[in-house]
């Protein structure tokens, strides 16, 4: 899950044929669904979506209160605007709230207009479209086609009607929806992270004084895996939330508040810090959200992003290995296309390129569970802290290029061997091999 998600956009890229060396966009389709799959209901969430920025234009909106008056008239007329089903005009009204609600701190920080934050991804699409790309709005993938375990294109629903498009390469970028990786049964659980997360955005957060006070902040909490993050949305807007093993949420007996505020008590720092803060949005939680699949190739089809793998949203660095993976993804399909061969074995390169990656993050990610106060530490050691921020960018594939990782795994086992080491109980059971 991301904190600043914007107006989510699912995405299958379909490579309908073959493209020239220098480029895939002409013959790409792009299909766009609505940011919740569950209803195929695309074309209504656009008549909506234009109607808000009708009523924006009029407007100007530029506050948050603004914007979610603006959300409440849109919903109240949203049967009128759609001629659907009071239920599926109300499940709509929410899609579009939810998402809207987002571009507040688009508005708040830039003192743009709602229509310009709307636009960013419409721009997207036109440039792709502009560059060749087919792009079909408003149109649902139910499910990739297969031909003797070979990918050969989608099935579409527009609306109460099924139509098939083939092409020569699936891509599947519909990320935690996951849809590819759900059809084939590849999705796996990750067997070490169990993590639950409760998470809202508040006002009159104190986030501290001087050049730091707008950065990210993170604090450890004394339960198992607990920490909490504190992430500047705009000027008066902040995210907080709270991390911890599911477990830890389940045997307190508390409601998602309760467990909330509980866990602020525990870090005296982070309680000032809440101290006079104000909710603005109603609390999201999120559990089992750590994943991976058996591979992220195969016969005409590839799997990028989050639809491929979900490690754990700490550091963020699932965005810079989202947009690399991408990247090498369009690089490997160009060569298929070369030679002539999409399967598997030829597609084989772009998952090893990004396995190779994700394990280093991987690691990094669980050497921090196993001791909290590891990061801090390598964090301001003027030796390491540049293959830290690496790290934390999410930009290494090499694991020889962060010799960070062996100092770190030495500490733990320095620690693990002390008597009497201060960090000794903040070890967790998290096995590093």
């Amino acid at each position: 899950f991301t904190e600043v998600e914007m107006y989510t956009l699912s995405f299958f890229v379909l490579m309908i044929r073959r493209p020239p060396r220098s480029t895939l966009f002409p013959y790409t389709t792009l299909f766009r669904s609505p940011h919740d799959p569950i209803e195929a209901l695309g074309e209504a969430y656009e008549l909506l979506l234009e109607k808000t920025l009708q009523e924006a234009h009029k407007t100007k909106i530029k506050s948050g209160p603004a914007l979610h008056k603006l959300i409440d008239e849109v919903a109240q007329k949203s049967s009128d605007i759609t001629e659907l089903a009071d239920e599926e005009a109300e499940k709509i009204a929410q899609y579009l709230k939810r998402d809207l609600t987002d571009a507040a701190s688009y508005i708040d920080k830039t003192g743009k207009e709602l229509k310009d934050w709307l636009g960013f991804d419409l721009l997207l699409l036109k440039h792709a479209e502009g560059l060749g790309s087919d792009v079909c709005q408003g149109a649902q993938v139910s499910k990739v086609l297969f031909d003797n375990g070979r990918a050969r294109g989608v099935q579409l629903r527009i609306g109460k009607k099924h139509v098939d498009l083939s092409g020569s390469i699936v891509v599947d970028a519909t990320g935690r929806n996951a849809l590819l990786g759900r059809q084939l049964r590849l999705k796996k659980t990750d067997p070490i992270f169990d993590q639950f997360a409760v998470h809202a955005w508040f006002e009159n957060v104190e986030r501290g004084e001087g050049p730091t006070a707008d950065y990210i902040h993170i604090y450890f909490l004394p339960v198992e895996r607990g920490w909490a993050w504190q992430i500047p949305i705009t000027e008066e807007i902040t995210s907080v939330g709270v991390v911890a093993e599911k477990e830890v949420f389940k045997k307190s007996g508390l409601d998602v508040e309760g467990y909330f505020k509980t866990h602020i008590e525990h870090n005296p720092e982070f309680a000032c810090a809440m101290r006079s803060a104000r909710r603005v949005n109603e609390f999201k939680r999120e559990g089992d959200y750590s994943y991976s699949m058996n591979k992220f190739v195969g016969d005409g089809y590839l799997l990028v992003g989050d639809a491929g793998r979900f490690v754990d949203p700490i550091f963020s660095s699932g965005v810079s290995v989202a947009l690399s993976g991408a990247k090498f993804a369009a690089e490997q399909i160009s060569h298929a296309f070369e030679v002539g061969d999409v399967s598997e074995s030829t597609l084989k390169p772009y998952e090893r390129k990004l396995r190779s990656g994700v394990d280093v993050w991987y690691e990094f990610i669980r050497l921090y569970y196993k001791l909290l106060p590891l990061f801090t530490y390598f964090i301001q050691s003027k030796q390491h802290r540049m293959e830290v921020l690496q790290l934390l960018q999410g930009e290494v594939y090499d694991r020889e290029e962060v010799p960070v990782l062996d100092a770190m795994r030495k500490f733990i086992e320095s620690v693990e061997s002390s008597g009497d080491h201060m960090f000794k109980k903040q070890l967790s059971d998290v096995p590093l091999d």
